[in-house]
C-alpha cells in the first residue's frame, strides 16, 4: 500500500485533530522534516511525486508523537533515525500481536523514550539504553514504589497500540479504504519487516 504526500498530511492532521486555521503551520512541520531528509528514501527530486509506504508513514507518525510530548523536530528525527530498526520491528510485533490474546497483556507495546534535549550530545552507544519497547510488567516496575533505577527521568511512555489505532482510524477516514484490506496490508508489511529483521 502506498500513500501520497497529501494523504500523509491529511492522515496526520486528522490523527492530531489539527484545527483548519492551523493546517498551514502543521504542514510546515512536515515540510521541515522533509527538508531534513526524513524519512530517508522519500525525496525523489523535482517532477516526481513522492510515494510513502507503511515504513515512512509510521516513522513520520512517530516523529509527530514525539512532537506531541514536547520534543523538537530535530531531536525527534535524530532519535528515530538512530533506532529506526528497533522501532519498526517493535511496531511490526505490535501489529501482529493484536491477533494473539496473551500478547495483549504480556507483549512489548510501550515505547519508552527519554526526552532529554541533551541525549543527542551523549555517546551514541548509550542511546539504546534510553529507548526501549517495554511490556506492561516493565511499566508497572518503573512506576512502582520501589521504582527501577535503570530508568531515569525525563522520559515519556507511548502506547504503541494506541498510536497504531489512531493511525489506522485516520487512514480509514482519510483514504476511504476498506478496513479488512488495510488490516491485511499492514499485517503483510509487519510480517515482511520481522522476516527482514532476522
Amino acid at each position: 500500500m502506498e500513500f501520497t504526500y497529501k494523504e500523509i498530511q491529511d492522515i496526520l492532521s486528522h490523527k492530531h485533530n489539527i484545527a483548519s486555521a492551523s493546517l498551514t503551520a502543521f504542514r510546515g512541520r512536515i515540510k521541515h522534516m522533509q527538508r531534513l531528509g526524513f524519512p530517508s528514501g522519500v525525496n525523489t527530486g523535482k517532477g516526481r511525486p513522492a510515494s510513502y509506504t507503511w515504513r515512512e508513514l509510521l516513522l513520520i507518525g512517530l516523529a509527530f508523537e514525539y512532537l506531541e510530548i514536547g520534543s523538537t523536530p530535530d531531536r525527534s528525527i535524530a532519535e528515530i533515525i538512530k533506532i529506526e530498526n528497533m522501532l519498526l520491528e517493535g511496531l511490526a510485533r505490535v501489529v501482529l500481536a493484536a491477533e494473539q490474546t496473551d500478547a495483549i497483556e504480556h507483549g512489548n507495546h510501550f515505547l519508552f523514550a527519554e526526552l532529554s534535549a541533551l541525549l543527542t550530545l551523549r555517546a551514541e552507544d548509550s542511546w539504546h539504553q534510553q529507548c526501549k519497547i517495554l511490556s506492561f510488567g516493565d511499566i508497572q516496575q518503573i512506576l512502582s514504589a520501589e521504582g527501577n533505577d535503570a530508568y531515569h527521568s525525563p522520559y515519556a511512555i507511548i502506547d504503541l497500540r494506541q498510536f497504531l489505532g489512531g493511525m489506522f482510524s485516520s487512514i480509514l477516514e482519510i483514504c476511504g479504504l476498506n478496513n479488512q484490506i488495510v488490516a491485511q496490508d499492514i499485517k503483510l508489511w509487519a510480517s515482511r519487516q520481522l522476516a527482514d529483521a532476522l
